[in-house]
Formats: structure tokens, sequence, C-alpha cells
């Protein structure tokens, strides 16, 4: 059977960079803080120590909150993506049977199976690897041929039939 490719890690990339600059934000506002911490309205000046632990503290954990959130996704990404490109993949080929799909206020995972390997995934889950559910446009569906290269619960390549 032949298979259009609808998600490869090798062409979607670092897709986690949105989540590490949501951190950048804290990181600039905390930069903020701590340049003008001597310069704060109301009775942040009138308490210089208090002023200063606490712009300290907020750019300390807004840095460190930041690089946890890169070297964590970035991690998982560059981690399944060798393993997509060395070929150390498991893959399975069948019908989707048992398809739970994400419901549209997005508060569970959607599921499916494909043969005796299921998965699971949500828009709302920072994954490497394929996490697109139907309520966002993603592919699956129930009885739909497939073919997955996965690794653990990581899809990190779908085809659907054509």
């Amino acid at each position: 059977m032949d298979y259009r490719t609808v998600f490869d890690i090798a062409d979607a990339g670092y897709k986690s960079g949105w989540f590490v600059s949501f951190g950048l934000i804290f990181v600039a506002a905390g930069t903020w803080l701590v340049a003008t911490r001597k310069r704060l309205p109301g009775g942040w000046g009138k308490h210089p120590t208090a002023s200063n632990l606490f712009a300290f503290f907020f750019l300390g954990f807004a840095v460190l909150w930041t690089l946890g959130a890169f070297f964590s996704t970035y991690g998982a990404y560059s981690s399944l993506s060798q393993a997509r490109r060395l070929h150390q993949v498991s893959i399975v080929e069948g019908l989707v049977t048992n398809f739970k799909p994400m419901p549209l206020t997005g508060h569970a995972m959607e599921r499916f199976c494909v043969s005796d390997v299921c998965f699971e995934y949500s828009d709302y889950v920072v994954v490497a690897g394929f996490n697109t559910t139907t309520s966002h446009g993603g592919p699956i569906g129930e009885g739909l041929p497939v073919r997955i290269s996965y690794v653990g619960n990581a899809i990190v390549k779908l085809g659907v039939a054509k």
C-alpha cells in the first residue's frame, strides 16, 4: 500500500521553540527588574534589600526555567530525530482502531491503536513528535490505514493511505 507522509520529524524540525521563547519574556522582565530595582515605584524603593532579593530571584528563576525548558524539549527532539535518522524506530502498519478523539474543549488526550500498539497525544502537551489532534485538523480517524514510525509513545513519522 502507498502512504502519503503527513508528519515527519525530519521535516517538522524543533517545534517547541515557542515554549522556550515564552520564558524569554520573563528573562527580559527580570533583566528590567534588576536594572531598575533602585528606582522601582511604591514601597520597593523603601526596602532596597527586599527589592534586590526579589529582582535577582525573579531573574534567576526565569533564566533557570528557560534553560530547563530548552534542554528538556531540545533533548527530546534531538533524541527522536537521531533515532529516525539512524532507522532506530519501530514501525507499525494497519488500520486505526479504538480511536478516541480529543474533545473540542481540549481536556483529554487523543488516543488510538494500530494492531497492538497504542498512542496518545494532545496539541496542549509539548512534545517533539506528532501531536495534531483531529479537533485541530489532524489526519487520524477510525479505520484509517496508516504506517507509523515511533519510539516509545512518540510518533516520529506518520503516513496515511493515499
